[in-house]
């Protein structure tokens, strides 16, 4: 069970009744993360605000998506993992690479350039500071532009994930 209540539609402020209209016109629901996150609805703003910046990235939502699920998996955090293998699939990855990322190291699912981003992410997330090898081989394939959207992804996924985890929160 949450630690926290979820705000209803009916007790919503103001400014958050438009935006869970239009999440539940968008997704059929709205998730229990931005029910929560509504009782500071400046708060829930500033959140939709970067996190809608994320299918805008010149990064490859393939590559996002895998760096998204490689952190939630770090952290633990199955509400996550929920929502963006679903947006994995999204994105265009196949049903292996979303289901394969514990043991993407061995698995012949993924290309030399998603194995670099994964283990970024896992780098990123368990030690904050990554490798400066592992750097310098994204930089052969990422622009200066990809690897801030790749870290701010992973950013953004722990964020997320000590969110939804600490105050346990359910799906959807």
């Amino acid at each position: 069970m949450a630690l926290v209540s979820y705000v209803s539609d009916e007790d919503a402020n103001p400014k958050v009744q438009p935006i869970f209209a239009a999440m539940e016109k968008a997704l059929g629901v709205v998730p229990n993360v931005f029910r929560a996150m509504a009782h500071n609805p400046e708060m829930l703003q500033g959140f939709l605000a970067l996190n809608n910046t994320l299918p805008k990235t010149k990064l490859d939502g393939r590559l996002r998506e895998l760096a998204y699920i490689i952190t939630s998996e770090r952290n633990d955090c199955a509400y996550c993992l929920h929502h963006h293998r679903v947006l994995g699939k999204g994105a265009g990855l196949t049903d292996r690479q979303v289901n394969e990322t514990s043991n993407f190291e061995e698995s012949d699912a993924y290309d030399d350039l998603q194995r670099l981003v994964m283990r970024y992410a896992d780098q990123a997330t368990r030690n904050i500071h990554v490798e400066d090898a592992l750097f310098a081989q994204l930089k052969e394939s990422l622009t200066d532009r990809e690897l801030i959207e790749l870290a701010m992804t992973v950013g953004l996924a722990n964020l997320t994930n000590r969110v939804t985890g600490t105050l346990r929160m359910e799906l959807p």
